[in-house]
């Protein structure tokens, strides 16, 4: 049984939601994570500058701070402007191919951009990551620097922007249902649940 997550590491909903959704499914081993990249911004899309409003002084709105406060996460400043995230991308395609272990790996770089302020669009960034994982850091640089995994990602966002029906991150699909955003665990594992119904229905 399939839970599809199209996200994208830049996303402060996605950093939430993806949480969110990771404590529901605890209670639902059964249920395995497809993960998509949707990159909001990508190149040669502007990158945005990460500052503080002028009129509060805040970067985020006080209610999706206290949302990640929820869920354990910290919302700091993050790297400015906000990182381009398809090298990130790439590297979490080089796990999946190599069996390693993605949602350890995205957790690291929403960890990095989200508490640590780092560039992910970094080669360099991404490499120190990969060692702190475990990951054969001489071949993930090298894959990284060679663009080995870049037409997967261009294929993925593909498929994300124009044979998915997604329009916002994060959004989440089993079977014909979705839902989409920073919702709440109660929300999301009637989601799942109901999810989890539709196909079983569609076996009988």
């Amino acid at each position: 049984m399939k839970l599809h997550i199209y996200f994208d590491y830049a996303c402060p909903f996605s950093y939430i939601g993806v949480s969110q959704m990771k404590s529901v499914l605890k209670s639902f081993p059964e249920v395995e994570l497809v993960w998509h990249p949707f990159e909001l911004r990508p190149k040669p899309t502007d990158r945005i500058a990460a500052e503080p409003d002028p009129d509060t002084g805040e970067i985020w709105d006080p209610a999706l701070v206290g949302e990640a406060a929820k869920e354990g996460l910290v919302l700091g400043k993050p790297f400015s402007p906000m990182p381009y995230t398809d090298r990130a991308f790439q590297g979490m395609h080089y796990v999946v191919s190599h069996g390693g272990d993605v949602q350890a790996y995205n957790d690291r770089i929403f960890k990095a951009v989200f508490e640590e302020g780092r560039d992910i669009g970094d080669i360099d960034v991404l490499v120190e990551i990969a060692e702190e994982l475990g990951l054969e850091i001489y071949t993930f640089n090298n894959v990284l620097r060679e663009g080995l995994f870049k037409e997967t990602q261009e294929n993925a966002l593909k498929h994300a922007y124009f044979g998915s029906g997604v329009e916002e991150v994060p959004t989440y699909k089993m079977t014909k249902l979705r839902i989409s955003g920073a919702v709440g665990r109660a929300e999301m594992e009637k989601f799942v649940r109901e999810g989890m119904a539709e196909e079983e229905k569609a076996r009988k």
